[in-house]
């Protein structure tokens, strides 16, 4: 894992270690009950991603929204379909599909959800990453087959800039 350097002018310390007076930052505090989270397969701090809520005492941490599960769902099956994250906003609006404050989706949202491991049923937090304990929304290789489709993508385009670069030289 990587650990960040802090502070200001006056201070500089490593979050990890206890300030001048012996004690743990709050940082320090924070990253730990973060990664003890995802270590335990629990989902971290912050809003549930789109398809879940979060879970009331005695459920899970992160409990399956039907109705966005089955948008999310839509997402990679028709990113998988038509190959662009454009065309599935399209989609989307065409079938009057909007966010969960009601906002029109955008290219940046759909690619997020495209990336984003805990619908496969995964936690991450840094480098760490392990097995949730929610119930995963995509198919392990629907999720691979997505995410290869956007590197492939990513490389291609990449490639071509680089052509272009070397035109122009």
């Amino acid at each position: 894992m990587v650990e960040r350097q802090t502070g200001t002018a006056e201070t500089s310390h490593s979050e990890n270690e206890p300030d001048f007076a012996g004690r743990v930052t709050h940082g320090a505090k924070v990253k730990r009950g973060q990664l003890g989270a995802v270590q335990q397969g629990r989902y971290g701090t912050g809003p549930a991603p789109y398809g879940y809520r979060r879970g009331h005492e005695g459920e899970k941490p992160l409990v399956v929204d039907d109705r966005e599960a089955e948008v999310v769902r839509m997402i990679f099956r028709e990113y998988l379909r038509h190959r662009s994250t454009g065309k599935v906003v399209a989609y989307l609006h065409s079938r009057q599909v909007f966010t969960r404050k009601g906002n029109k989706w955008s290219r940046q949202a759909i690619a997020i959800i495209l990336s984003n491991r805990t619908y496969r049923g995964r936690v991450t937090y840094g480098d760490v990453e392990t097995e949730g304990i929610h119930d995963p929304i995509i198919e392990p290789a629907l999720f691979y087959k997505a995410n290869a489709l956007k590197e492939m993508k990513r490389r291609r385009r990449q490639f071509k800039n680089d052509e272009e670069l070397g035109a122009e030289a």
